[in-house]
């Protein structure tokens, strides 16, 4: 992981948990624990140029 990926997943995941993470080692368990907690993306609705 890159220092800039690593810094946006510590600012989703204070944004997320209101906190900063704890010290974890495996980037795929950080993000499955984020997935799983982040509300559903709504429905997004196409609207044709004319409307």
């Amino acid at each position: 992981m890159t220092d800039e990926e690593r810094k946006a997943w510590l600012e989703l995941w204070s944004a997320v948990f209101g906190e900063p993470p704890p010290i974890v080692s495996d980037g795929d368990l950080a993000a499955r624990i984020l997935v799983a907690h982040l509300p559903p993306a709504p429905p997004y609705e196409i609207k044709s140029r004319t409307e």
